[in-house]
């Protein structure tokens, strides 16, 4: 069965699927967006020259502006998502549920069994799901339920920093990223063991790529593009991770739905409830039609 040599290499996605799960109004943490959203032009909505847009005030007025605003961030409390991943010559539907402000579901549809994921504050636990077969639970601990525990964050680490002082911001410098004039943001997150860059687009403070430098020397690189137009915000439809420029995965998402309902419950290992909860919310994904 597969489904070992998959996890193997969930630790890379972890932010991935955290993007799949929610969205920041552009390349922060949240994806936020309907089906009939249009492509996003290039226009210049007045965010700021280069020398204006180095300075820590005006670049997180402008980014969070572009993001919504404040206000808009604050009343997003939970997100709905579904898509395709592609890892390893391999393509699998996900589905995903997040409420704030640390709770996550996310269930990789496998050919053959669905392997899902649940973050609750700092317990993270697995569930395999075979057709026919009694669910198999599993407690996570250690590197792998830290590294999965990050799953639920509810937004990435720019906006964690720029919203909540979650973390630091070193520098920001002009740049170019593939042609096109961008800031370079250079942070760390109270986590503190990962060195990272991000560069935005400073005509549209669009992120275009994240940058992670890990302690043993790897490198982790994020892109984001296909942004489009999402109630007058601008939305990466995809997103690609590389490790050492190898391509490790390919996240699409197809829907996203804000503010559902959502209840703590949902996300309790089970012998602590009951499971029927859980397991209405997975009849539910089995169940929507297909509306692409």
């Amino acid at each position: 069965m597969e489904k070992f040599e998959f996890k193997e290499r969930l630790w890379l996605w972890w932010p991935i699927l955290a993007f799949a799960a929610l969205t920041t109004l552009v390349g922060g943490g949240v994806w936020y967006f309907w089906p009939e959203a249009e492509p996003v032009a290039v226009i210049d909505p007045g965010y700021g020259s280069m020398e204006k847009l180095t300075r820590f005030t005006e670049f997180r007025s402008a980014y969070l502006r572009a993001n919504g605003g404040e206000e808009q961030l604050e009343a997003l409390q939970s997100v709905r998502a579904s898509g395709q991943m592609e890892s390893g010559g391999q393509t699998v539907p996900f589905f995903s549920l997040k409420r704030r402000p640390d709770q996550s579901l996310t269930t990789l549809k496998m050919p053959d069994y669905e392997l899902s994921f649940v973050v609750n504050g700092d317990q993270v636990w697995q569930r395999v799901n075979v057709a026919g077969q009694a669910p198999q639970y599993e407690l996570k601990t250690g590197a792998e339920a830290a590294a999965l525990g990050q799953m639920g964050d509810f937004f990435d680490p720019i906006m964690l920093v720029l919203l909540f002082d979650e973390g630091s911001i070193e520098r920001l410098s002009p740049s170019m990223w593939m042609g096109r004039e961008t800031i370079k943001l250079e942070f760390r997150t109270d986590e503190g063991d990962i060195r990272a860059s991000a560069y935005v687009d400073i005509q549209n403070m669009q992120p275009l790529a994240r940058i992670e430098e890990f302690a043993d020397g790897r490198e982790r690189k994020v892109l984001y593009s296909d942004y489009r137009l999402v109630g007058g915000m601008q939305e990466p439809f995809l997103v690609e991770t590389y490790l050492d420029e190898t391509l490790q995965s390919r996240v699409i998402l197809e829907k996203s739905d804000p503010n559902v309902g959502t209840v703590a419950s949902l996300f309790y290992y089970p012998g602590s409830i009951s499971t029927e909860a859980l397991e209405t919310v997975t009849e539910g994904q089995k169940n929507e039609p297909d509306k692409r």
